[in-house]
């Protein structure tokens, strides 16, 4: 690309589009954190695009995302949100879709009917990520990535606690600090925040949210810890600084969500155009 530089050769983002330098959104959380806190219990439904070098059956550079922000609500809220959001989707798929479903059953996934019955009925196992921990050391199985403290839980961890040790949806909470986000409210141990992860069998994660840091001063100790530039988050610091309340929300990745109902194997089966790292043919 023909792009304006200065006369050390760098990109001039003065002259650019936007006058300034900007990237494609990772998620529209922070923003709709600004209407949640005028309007109490708001959504956003948008494209997403992720620079991670994650070439799984799971995974897409660029997906849409559904981001429910609930004001007055903490991480339990939150979970009981998740879980009853997931089971009316599975429910309304089961009674409204019933020869679509079929049609997977019979050519794409058999249990497709079954294992989503089965999840719209079970209620969700809760546990704290300390627990989930604990449950992989003493499993006895040889996991490729180790199951350690502070360390992010892989697919074959999920894949166990959900199809192997509970058998059925888990929800894993309490993460430790370093792994997560700045955003995410420090707990009163100063070691977790409040975030959560839904995971499902058959896929794994499937949601993932926390409560939000409403705290000024906490938030940005934190920032202040992960060297983040203030400045670049100024009217996200507003938001605290002229008037917050808890609140909290999560994720959906919209295409995870089509493969796990309808039982495809590879999510770039459940988008018209996928993009993946190394393509982008369309």
């Amino acid at each position: 690309a023909n792009l304006p530089r200065t006369d050390a050769g760098m990109v001039d983002f003065d002259q650019d589009f936007f006058g300034r330098e900007t990237f494609l959104t990772v998620s529209g959380q922070l923003n709709v954190e600004a209407y949640c806190l005028a309007m109490s219990n708001v959504y956003t439904f948008g494209p997403t695009f992720r620079a991670e070098n994650s070439n799984t059956t799971r995974h897409l550079a660029e997906f849409w995302m559904v981001e429910p922000e609930i004001a007055f609500a903490d991480l339990n809220d939150l979970a009981d949100l998740a879980e009853d959001f997931l089971k009316y989707i599975f429910r309304a798929v089961l009674d409204e879709c019933a020869d679509d479903m079929a049609f997977f059953a019979q050519r794409i996934e058999p249990t497709a009917i079954t294992r989503l019955e089965a999840v719209a009925d079970a209620p969700f196992k809760r546990i704290d990520y300390q627990e989930a921990i604990e449950i992989l050391q003493a499993s006895g199985k040889r996991f490729d990535f180790p199951a350690e403290w502070g360390l992010d839980l892989q697919t074959e961890h999920e894949r166990y606690l959900t199809e192997e040790h509970f058998q059925a949806p888990v929800i894993v909470k309490n993460y430790p600090t370093e792994i997560k986000a700045f955003y995410m409210r420090l707990s009163d141990d100063g070691k977790t925040v409040a975030a959560m992860d839904v995971l499902a069998p058959g896929i794994g994660e499937i949601i993932g949210g926390a409560q939000r840091e409403e705290r000024l001063e906490v938030l940005e100790r934190r920032m202040d810890e992960l060297q983040l530039d203030k400045d670049s988050y100024s009217w996200y610091l507003d938001l605290r600084r002229y008037g917050t309340v808890p609140h909290a929300g999560f994720g959906l990745g919209f295409e995870r969500l089509v493969s796990y109902v309808t039982g495809m194997a590879n999510i770039r089966d459940a988008i018209p155009f996928p993009r993946v790292p190394g393509r982008a043919d369309f």
